[in-house]
């Protein structure tokens, strides 16, 4: 049974269809909520999924209580459960994408069920929906990709661009850039391969700082004006003119929902943010704040400049509430920027952050990154699962920016790019003290990433996981295969004897025992006569 309740009082019921049921909800007018409420069995149960940042086995084997909050800018409303071969046990998802959404999952002792609630806010704006309980013995990635289907999205297009290595400053100098190390970190970069490139935060204050336990208690204190350091970039369209013509996308980061202490922004605004303070900054109330001016300020900032796009940070920065709804606010203000941005120049380049790289934001972002992972290439490798989990190939996904303390092994190094082979690979290190074992290892993933982006953008992804985290990723076409194997014991079960080109980036401890060309195993020890200093690349043919 699935009960629906109003806060009108209003009671539907519905009965269960088999092992899919779909039934669709029309919101009552005066009703601003409604509580779904059912249940799946536990038996055979092992494993549950959710959209979240962080993958990894806090949230994956069978939790008492899991809570999972969604809505138009943040997360997805869905939740799955599975056994340890990957076989759908029970699936709940709802298609309202819009609305601020509360799913609690609860384990039942006495019936062996997990007792799932959720509870959606209502609003004038909410269409009917459709809440679907999905126990079919599938893969339950297969069910997942059902929901999207269920969706009904158009099919959004995006710049060519959205599919080409990026090279961002952020961890590699944090608030310290300036325009020369933009430029010379330019030319080194488009000589590796890369040809976008994002400015990201420090370009619109004058401190040269790095982020430290003494600098993040006041970091965003100058956040909200977006007037660009002439201090730091002294020539600044003119500097953007020359990384574009050197062949660079140029992008800036900002923050709308962030309003500094020692922004004209906050103090020129009273009563406009949350009263919740922290590191320098509160955050912007999207249900008071007029923000019509701030969306006019950043899209000139865009087009004064001549820029490529901007990468849109925080726009989860205050979370999807059932009781104090936040989400469609918070998708108004992204519509009229992104709207306008797009207006402004047809082919903007607008990232987006791992939480709400989601069905709904693909109308307005046109690329989807993983969240912050600096020198974690494992977990960099399962947030991008997490987003083609997430959205599949229905946008661009991007890696978060690899980066490796200087010193670092060789094989390490090549972890890192492999890892970022489930999409769009972007890098953020120093790239002046580089050294050439660095520079031939990332030229040489790049050129994977290069040769191979089709079958890696746009080929039917798996994803297998253990019961810590993601083990391996599988992606094919007609033509050829890519397997990235964190677990070298999985590779067994990734490989198919059917005579198609697989490609195997051996992310695992353990060297590679098959016959294959131009490999070298995860020990940096050159097989087959191969003399490139990488880690666990293969072909087999």
């Amino acid at each position: 049974m699935i009960k629906a309740v109003f806060s009108n009082g209003v009671v539907q019921e519905f009965p269960k269809t088999g092992d899919y049921t779909k039934i669709t909800l029309i919101p009552e007018k005066d009703a601003d909520k409604v509580i779904i409420s059912t249940c799946i069995s536990l038996v055979d149960v092992h494993e549950v999924w959710y959209n979240s940042l962080t993958p990894g086995p806090e949230k994956r084997n069978l939790p008492w209580v899991m809570e999972v909050d969604c809505g138009a800018h943040k997360n997805i409303p869905v939740v799955s459960t599975f056994n340890t071969a990957g076989i759908n046990r029970g699936s709940f998802c709802t298609t309202n994408i819009q609305d601020d959404t509360r799913i609690r999952f609860e384990i039942n002792q006495e019936l062996g069920t997990y007792d799932i609630t959720a509870k959606i806010a209502l609003c004038d704006e909410t269409k009917p929906f459709d809440i679907i309980l999905d126990c079919r013995a599938i893969d339950w990635q297969d069910a997942l990709a059902d929901w999207r289907k269920a969706l009904n999205l158009p099919k959004y297009t995006y710049p060519a661009a959205t599919a080409d290595p990026v090279f961002c400053t952020w961890y590699a100098v944090h608030g310290a850039v300036t325009q020369d190390f933009v430029e010379k970190s330019c030319a080194i970069a488009k000589d590796l391969g890369f040809t976008t490139l994002i400015v990201d935060d420090g370009w619109c204050y004058d401190d040269m700082k790095r982020v430290s336990p003494q600098t993040i208690v006041s970091w965003y204190e100058m956040i909200g004006d977006w007037d660009v350091s002439e201090k730091k970039f002294p020539d600044f369209k003119n500097h953007v003119k020359r990384m574009q013509e050197l062949g660079m996308k140029y992008m800036l980061w900002v923050a709308p929902h962030l309003w500094g202490f020692k922004s004209a922004l906050y103090n020129n605004n009273p009563g406009m943010t949350i009263n919740n303070p922290i590191e320098g900054y509160d955050k912007m109330d999207v249900n008071k704040a007029d923000f019509s001016k701030l969306v006019n300020k950043l899209r000139a900032v865009a087009k004064d400049n001549n820029l490529d796009g901007l990468k849109i940070d925080f726009i989860d920065i205050v979370p999807p509430n059932v009781d104090a709804p936040n989400a469609r606010a918070t998708e108004k203000l992204v519509e009229e920027l992104t709207n306008g941005l797009k207006t402004d120049n047809a082919d903007a380049l607008i990232e987006f952050r791992q939480s709400y790289a989601i069905p709904n934001m693909l109308r307005y972002g046109t690329q989807f990154r993983a969240g912050d992972v600096p020198f974690n290439w494992i977990s960099n490798f399962g947030r991008m699962a997490e987003i083609r989990l997430s959205i599949g190939n229905l946008g661009p996904a991007h890696a978060d920016p690899a980066y490796w303390p200087f010193g670092e092994t060789p094989e390490n190094v090549a972890r890192h790019m492999m890892a970022m082979l489930l999409g769009v690979p972007m890098l953020s290190m120093d790239l002046t003290r580089l050294t050439e074992t660095e520079k031939q290892i990332i030229r040489y993933y790049i050129n994977i990433y290069n040769e191979h982006r089709e079958l890696i953008n746009n080929g039917k992804w798996r994803f297998i996981f253990g019961w810590s985290d993601i083990e391996a990723a599988i992606v094919e076409n007609e033509k050829e295969r890519l397997i990235v194997l964190a677990d070298y014991g999985k590779l067994a079960e990734c490989l198919k004897n059917d005579g198609k080109p697989t490609i195997i980036c051996n992310l695992s401890s353990k060297a590679l025992d098959i016959k294959c060309e131009n490999a070298v195993d995860a020990c940096c020890n050159p097989v087959n006569g191969s003399s490139i200093p990488v880690a666990g690349s293969a072909l087999i043919r």
